[in-house]
């Protein structure tokens, strides 16, 4: 309450500390702004460095689809080259058994 004789007599500690916890909110608006930089960065580098790891994972998945497309093609050929192996290993086993035949009877 104020008289007509000026302000109250504490009016002064008020004011004091009025004014320290504008400072301390200043000092701590401060923190709080420099870590709302620092998170904005922070975000910025992990948006960055998500978009990187997509563009792999992309191209990831590119070179998986041209392996299966060679797989795909391969084994075809490579079913193909087995049979004629095992045709091969036949005729051996074959001519084999002739000579052997003829080396018993000769």
């Amino acid at each position: 309450m104020t008289t007509n004789n000026g302000p109250p007599p504490d009016f002064s500690s008020r004011l004091d500390r009025v004014e320290m916890l504008l400072a301390r909110v200043a000092e701590q608006q401060a923190v709080t702004q420099s870590q709302v930089s620092a998170n904005a960065q922070a975000i910025t580098r992990l948006e960055a460095n998500q978009a990187a790891l997509s563009e792999r994972v992309n191209i990831m998945g590119e070179r998986v689809d041209t392996l299966a497309e060679s797989i795909r093609v391969l084994v075809p050929i490579i079913q193909s080259i087995q049979s004629d192996v095992r045709g091969l290993q036949l005729e051996n086993r074959r001519i084999l058994d002739i000579l052997q035949q003829r080396g018993e009877n000769g």
